[in-house]
This record gives structure tokens, C-alpha cells and sequence, in this order.
């Protein structure tokens, strides 16, 4: 299936749609309402569910919106629930847009799996840049990959400096990255996509932990 990557808002915040059965489409991190709506209609799609990796308000500002004008239900990280209700902690104080709070349909912790719209994720903890930051496993067409907001980008990682942050967690979790099996195709919260492979190889964060596979 497609994966289609929508940089979207002030700080170009990678959305990420997934058609799944029936038409209705799985949106993660919708930072935007517009991009995403026209983008759905133009390709004949519904919206079935909005998945939010973690808590800063560039990957869910155009949650609610598109939540009360389709049905859609919200599946967010548990331990960021605080941030979808706090201005201040999500940093929405600090974009140029109207802040629009989320009340999550569910919440997913560490080790969950769940079905959207036919499309089977899995969940793996990976705080550091917030306390609910993590990965979200999922097959397609038989190609490994990882949603990973901002906890891996090409040849980066998160900052760790916001609220519920930490730069041990972060530390932690890039060293159980790095001894994942095998590969994956990334899907980053901001830029280019990239597979953990070459991050072992390129990318200091996480070539530090390579050679203790």
C-alpha cells in the first residue's frame, strides 16, 4: 500500500495517511485541517482514525478539528496525556495557530497492539523527547516499518529539553533502536525517510550503541 508523507504547518511536521479498508484512511500526526481534507477528498478517501505519536502540538494541532468534522476516533501515547490539554506543555504557546486540545479515544502504552482500519500497529516505548514518544510498528507489503515521530530523524535525534523530556531516557531508548533485529524503513516526524540501517551506520546517536549488538 501507499504511504503517503504531507509536510505539513509551521515547523512542516510530517503527516502521514494510510488508506485502509473500505476507503477510510489511518492519519498520523495531523498538523494541519486543510492539507489533510482536501487531500482525502482528492483521493477519494475517508477518515477512519488520527494516530498522535507524542505530545508537542505540531503533530496533533489538526486532530480535533478533523476528529469532530468526520467521526474519526483518536488513539495518543497514554504517557503524554497531559500535554493534549495544556497549552503550555504541548508548546502550543509557541506556534502561530489556535490551540485546539485533544481527548483521546484511546490511549496505547508500551507493548500494545492495535488495529486501524485493517492496518495492525505495534507499540514500543521510546521516551526521551517526552515521556510518551515511541515507535509504531507496522507491515507493508511485507516491508518492516516504523513511525517514529521525533525520536530518530536522518542523521539526528529529538531534542530533549521540553516538558517530560530527558536526555537519559533518550539515551536509553536509542540504544534499544539500535539493537533492534534486522531493518526497517523509518518514517521520521520531520524530513526525509530513512531505514534504521543506515542510521546504525551514519547517524552518531545511534552508531555508538552498532558495535554492542
Amino acid at each position: 500500500m501507499q504511504i503517503y508523507q504531507l509536510p505539513l504547518g509551521a515547523l512542516q511536521t510530517n503527516c502521514y495517511i494510510i488508506p485502509g479498508e473500505d476507503s477510510r484512511a489511518v492519519v498520523i500526526d495531523p498538523a494541519s485541517v486543510t492539507e489533510v481534507e482536501m487531500f482525502l477528498n482528492t483521493h477519494g478517501l475517508s477518515l477512519g482514525t488520527i494516530i498522535v505519536t507524542h505530545g508537542h502540538y505540531d503533530h496533533f494541532a489538526g486532530a480535533a478539528i478533523l476528529s469532530e468534522s468526520s467521526g474519526a476516533r483518536i488513539l495518543a501515547s497514554a504517557p503524554d496525556e497531559q500535554m493534549y490539554s495544556s497549552a503550555v506543555k504541548c508548546w502550543a504557546d509557541f506556534m502561530p495557530v489556535e490551540f485546539h486540545p485533544i481527548k483521546p479515544d484511546k490511549l496505547f502504552s508500551d507493548g500494545d497492539e492495535f488495529t486501524a482500519e485493517g492496518l495492525k500497529f505495534r507499540v514500543m516505548a521510546a521516551p526521551g523527547h517526552t515521556a510518551g514518544s515511541c515507535l509504531l510498528f507496522m507491515e507493508n507489503d511485507g516491508e518492516q516499518v516504523i513511525f517514529c515521530g521525533d525520536v530518530v530523524f536522518l542523521m539526528g535525534v529529538g531534542r530533549t529539553d521540553g516538558f517530560s523530556g530527558s536526555t537519559r531516557d533518550m539515551l536509553d531508548s536509542l540504544e534499544k533502536i539500535a539493537k533492534l533485529p534486522g531493518d526497517y524503513k523509518i518514517y521520521p516526524g520531520h524530513g526525509s525517510t530513512t531505514t534504521l540501517g543506515y542510521e546504525r551506520e551514519n547517524n552518531p546517536y545511534i552508531a555508538r550503541y552498532t558495535d554492542q549488538r
